[in-house]
């Protein structure tokens, strides 16, 4: 074998294979710590792309008055986990209700009724979500209206059924629940039109920048 050329001997290799390993072992770190940002980084909260808030109530022997709010704004924060993890807030133009009769429209708006010149805003803010099954539960909450505020329970299931309400980085849920209108300060043709309204729900959220 011919001898080695003088600069290879001079080599310190020793030296140079703690440096590669050295380098390997930073950029490996260096990966991690940035991938691990990326998910540290990532938003926890969820933003509303679509939805529907209906309403309505027996009135009037054998009739029903039906009530559509055309602006919501809603989000939903923490729900890495599930919506039971989660905790939804929802704020409702109150001017935005339309009514079926639409002769109602202005009547429900006025101050004998929602009195939107005053309370604009309808609002419910979740206090905790019950599992009862696969995308089901109890979603309980605080109710806002008029400045009156009551507990309400609304009954949750995955939009699509047979979906998970969780996928991908979206969350899709219908929620009901009936609400006492008195309880909100609301007597106006009792017991013509009846104490008891339904609330029915469909919301779609998806996850924030």
């Amino acid at each position: 074998m011919r001898d080695s050329p003088p600069w290879f001997r001079a080599t310190n290799w020793h030296a140079i294979v703690e440096l590669a390993f050295a380098t390997v072992i930073s950029l490996t770190t260096a990966v991690g710590h940035a991938q691990l940002g990326e998910t540290e980084g990532r938003s926890d909260r969820y933003v509303l792309q679509h939805s529907s808030v209906t309403l309505d109530v027996d009135a009037f022997s054998n009739s029903r008055i039906k009530m559509r709010f055309q602006r919501v704004n809603a989000q939903l924060e923490g729900a890495e986990g599930g919506l039971q993890a989660g905790r939804v807030t929802v704020t409702i133009d109150a001017s935005s209700v339309e009514a079926r009769p639409r002769f109602l429209s202005p009547i429900i708006r006025s101050s004998g009724m929602l009195d939107v010149d005053r309370y604009p805003e309808i609002s419910f803010v979740s206090t905790r979500f019950v599992l009862t099954g696969e995308g089901t539960g109890w979603l309980l909450g605080n109710l806002t209206i008029r400045g009156i505020t009551h507990p309400i329970r609304l009954a949750v299931v995955p939009s699509d059924p047979g979906v998970s309400p969780q996928r991908d980085n979206a969350i899709a849920f219908s929620a009901s629940g009936e609400v006492s209108r008195r309880e909100f300060g609301f007597s106006t043709w009792f017991p013509a039109v009846a104490d008891a309204v339904r609330m029915n729900i469909r919301v779609e959220f998806v996850r924030g920048p």
